[in-house]
């Protein structure tokens, strides 16, 4: 579904998520994951949150998918939580937001490289 296109602004495109599992519970924070979409598996960043920064509400369930660029819109995606890389924070600006982002998304591919060795030793 279609979100505020912030993501886009800040240099991380998401794709926002409506649950067909309206019980599914899931702490606030940023995650990585694997998206399925389109029969094809990518990696990603879920960040689960009422958005503080930008002083909204309303929970947000979004996905950046790291290295994808396709238009995906109104398709059905899974996804698999792999690992919470932190909690929600409030940031005193966008900058410090966008600075987070950038720490973030290499904590991901940082876990993601280490499960990868890992499983290539097993």
């Amino acid at each position: 579904m279609h979100g505020l296109g912030k993501g886009t602004q800040f240099g991380f495109p998401t794709i926002n998520i409506e649950l067909i599992d309206k019980e599914l519970q899931i702490e606030n924070g940023v995650y990585a994951v694997t998206v399925t979409v389109n029969n094809q598996s990518h990696n990603g960043m879920l960040y689960v949150g009422t958005r503080p920064t930008l002083n909204l509400h309303e929970r947000s369930i979004e996905i950046h998918i790291l290295d994808f660029k396709e238009d995906i819109y109104h398709q059905q995606i899974f996804f698999h939580i792999l690992h919470k890389i932190r909690d929600e924070m409030k940031f005193n600006s966008i900058e410090e937001l966008i600075q987070q982002l950038h720490r973030d998304r290499n904590m991901v591919y940082d876990y993601l490289s280490s499960i990868c060795f890992n499983s290539s030793i097993l």
